[in-house]
């Protein structure tokens, strides 16, 4: 049976603009603290950045799942994790101080290694939640968020 995490974090940023950064994998080095750039494999089938794209940032592989902007972003992991599966789904919801971040998964680790999956996502899913939260309130002009076209 599949573990649930949970991560939050607030922004006073708009939903649109973290939906953005949450999407286009070319911004996700700009709050994500990646060391290589993140690319998009495969487009989806409505929208570039919407169901079905696949993005990559190697090892790590995944598929878009949820897309309705600017609420719901999901995916599910391919590649990279010691797991059987993991899907995430970030929604963002209006908050007093904004928007709450709010950074939900499913992980369904292989037998020995839960504890430390469920460690290491609920600290993944807490680190990326507020770096996108604190990236997106002072997002520069050379974003690729900033792009026409993202949602």
């Amino acid at each position: 049976m599949p573990d649930e995490i949970e991560a939050i974090a607030t922004s006073c940023a708009e939903p649109e603009v973290i939906f953005k950064h949450l999407c286009l994998p070319e911004a996700w080095r700009e709050w994500g603290g990646l060391w290589i750039r993140a690319r998009r494999e495969a487009d989806g089938t409505d929208h570039r950045n919407g169901i079905g794209a696949v993005r990559s940032v190697p090892p790590w592989r995944e598929e878009v799942v949820a897309w309705d902007p600017p609420r719901h972003y999901g995916y599910l992991a391919l590649a990279g994790h010691p797991r059987r599966s993991v899907r995430a789904d970030v929604t963002l919801e209006p908050h007093a101080a904004g928007t709450l971040i709010r950074w939900r998964g499913e992980v369904d680790a292989l037998p020995g290694t839960g504890p430390f999956t469920r460690a290491a996502l609920r600290r993944r899913f807490g680190k990326y939640a507020r770096r996108v939260a604190r990236h997106s309130e002072c997002c520069e002009p050379g974003c690729p968020a900033r792009l026409p076209g993202v949602l």
